[in-house]
């Protein structure tokens, strides 16, 4: 945690409270952030885990292996921690501890209490401070998240290139110039004989040639096709888990202090009912009343005390007086 220092000046219950010393403060109670996505870094770790899984499937035959992340839930390990400074909320100052007073005084008569021989009054104090304070912050928190991840393995397989023959497609038709002449029928003849022959199977060598003899070929000729390489589709083979990766994040946290150290009061503020008249400690008629707590009035005597108000109890409290100088009813 870091050293703060209260730099406030807060009105609470009529007391004004500001910092008197620096104090090491040390936040009780932090909520715990949310971890955030995995950053840039985060997600090139896990893809450098990814890759290498991949390419253990690498067998050299052309296919490839990619690696897929798929990011899982994120855990704490460590923090959350403050950092830099504290941005304090003033209206949730509450003191702590034990109020110190630098000035004292007693404010009002003498009262009884009770059944006691001794009378008490209010005292106050225009200045002092408390030990200890509480109160809310905002901060800098460091925390850090393991993130999970895995990897889908994916294979492409591989094609080499390949050249595809296609042989020629048509007929053998007569010699345009015959038709009519004496060699007309034999030369029809002749290329009716070429395309029973291809069509039973024959490898006649010259298929697709023209001129063949009196015959020429209508159709296409052959010829090869030539297919690239190329690569089916990514198709999952695996699943694996990869190893968390470690990722630091920085949070605006609202926190609560439970001991952010000494306030110092400001203004009137009353300390509390003491004794300040003392009975003495053997019967009447010896001793006389002494004065206590910094009272310097005169009424510490046995008239007043017969005569002074209740602070608490009433008449009825029971109580034995023998110790009050000259007491009789």
């Amino acid at each position: 945690m870091s050293q703060n220092k209260f730099l406030v000046a807060a009105v609470m219950c009529g007391t004004a409270f500001s910092a008197i010393a620096s104090t090491t403060a040390w936040a009780d109670t932090v909520p715990t952030p949310s971890a955030q996505l995995a950053s840039q870094d985060t997600l090139a770790a896990m893809q450098d885990q990814c890759d290498i899984l991949a390419a253990a499937h690498e067998t050299g035959n052309g296919d490839k292996w990619t690696g897929e992340v798929v990011t899982g839930a994120a855990t704490l390990v460590s923090g959350p921690t403050e950092t830099g400074s504290r941005d304090i909320d003033e209206g949730t100052i509450q003191h702590a501890g034990t109020y110190v007073p630098a000035v004292l005084e007693i404010r009002g008569n003498p009262f009884r209490v009770g059944g006691s021989v001794n009378m008490f009054g209010d005292q106050w104090s225009t200045a002092g401070y408390w030990t200890d304070s509480t109160y809310n912050f905002t901060a800098d928190f460091t925390s850090t998240f393991q993130h999970a991840f895995s990897c889908n393995i994916n294979q492409e397989v591989y094609h080499a290139e390949q050249v595809i023959h296609h042989d020629a497609e048509g007929q053998y038709v007569i010699d345009p110039e015959l038709i009519g002449t004496p060699q007309a029928n034999a030369a029809l003849n002749a290329c009716n004989a070429f395309n029973a022959a291809h069509a039973a199977g024959a490898n006649q060598g010259f298929w697709g040639q023209s001129p063949q003899g009196n015959c020429v070929f209508e159709g296409t000729q052959a010829y090869d096709e030539t297919i690239p390489e190329y690569w089916d589709g990514p198709v999952l083979k695996f699943t694996v888990a990869g190893t968390p990766v470690s990722q630091e994040q920085i949070d605006s946290i609202y926190a609560f202090e439970d001991h952010g150290g000494p306030v110092q009061v400001t203004g009137e503020y009353h300390v509390g009912q003491v004794v300040i008249c003392i009975s003495p400690n053997k019967p009447a008629p010896g001793g006389t009343w002494r004065t206590q707590n910094g009272y310097t009035g005169t009424k510490c005597t046995t008239d007043w005390f017969k005569v002074a108000p209740w602070g608490a109890g009433t008449e009825g409290s029971n109580g034995t007086y023998i110790s009050v100088p000259n007491y009789s009813l």
